[in-house]
């Protein structure tokens, strides 16, 4: 989550953490091998997720603002099976079983441009926005490779057949007194199946979904300083199709997330 500022044209820097609760599922197919659909909470025990985010913008005039923002996750899970399960070709024997997604195999890139559409308040608005989004996940498990399993690899490269996706938004700033402001934020980005331009097995075609919406409050602390809560719920979706490759993730989370931001 971004936030305006229109009366100044410095740069404003927020780190947040933020918690959430994951709802989806996750399948990779290796060539014949159909993957089993494994669900985060029933079937992984993934019942949190940790995202760290960064966020910068800068505002040019009163109308205009540029928005740069970095994200890494994290998704860990400990669960048990009692049937063997197929994940990228390979065969996990019933037993103990991990999500070991950690931080630096979910990354995710985004930039955009903001324009004031209606002034609301005293010094608030209205923005629209348009940009792109880049993902980078390599989703990753462990477990006991069975006897018979036809490959040995545990993680599936999401990122390999990624592509920059289309982002609009709509973004409210609204003050509430001289220190207190609420903000509102609305984005979707789709982008439909289409050449990747890469091959594995043949041509790969991918299809991406990103969704979110954000509610929050802002807190001045100083002139250089503010203090940020908000909740959310986002969703993010990629699917991608070859010969050789059916990769497919479901991901919505909802949570709550605090920021420090600095102007300068």
């Amino acid at each position: 989550m971004a936030h305006a500022q229109t009366d100044d044209t410095s740069w404003h820097i927020q780190l947040a953490g933020e918690v959430s609760v994951p709802n989806g599922w996750v399948q990779v197919r290796e060539n014949a091998i159909q993957g089993t659909r494994l669900h985060f909470s029933d079937d992984l025990n993934v019942n949190d997720m940790q995202t760290i985010r960064l966020q910068v913008w800068k505002a040019f005039s009163d109308v205009s603002e540029l928005h740069f923002g970095f994200a890494t996750h994290q998704l860990l899970g400990n669960a048990t099976t009692d049937v063997p399960v197929y994940f990228n070709g390979t065969t996990i024997a019933p037993g103990h079983m991990n999500t070991a997604t950690n931080f630096q195999d979910s990354l995710a890139f985004d930039a955009s441009y903001w324009h004031r559409l209606v002034e609301v308040g005293q010094g608030g608005g209205l923005y629209g926005s348009i940009g792109a989004t880049y993902v980078m996940l390599n989703f990753r498990m462990r477990g006991t490779v069975a006897a018979d399993s036809v490959g040995n690899e545990l993680k599936e490269d999401f990122y390999v057949q990624e592509m920059p996706v289309p982002i609009f938004g709509l973004h409210l700033r609204y003050p509430l007194t001289d220190k207190w402001r609420l903000t509102a934020d609305a984005t979707w980005g789709r982008l439909p199946w289409v050449n990747s331009f890469r091959t594995e097995g043949g041509e790969v075609y991918t299809a991406q979904t990103n969704w979110e919406a954000v509610v929050g409050l802002d807190y001045r602390l100083s002139p250089h300083w503010k203090l940020a809560g908000y909740i959310f719920h986002r969703y993010y979706a990629q699917d991608e199709s070859s010969h050789e490759d059916g990769n497919q993730i479901s991901l919505a989370t909802t949570g709550g997330g605090f920021g420090v931001t600095y102007q300068f």
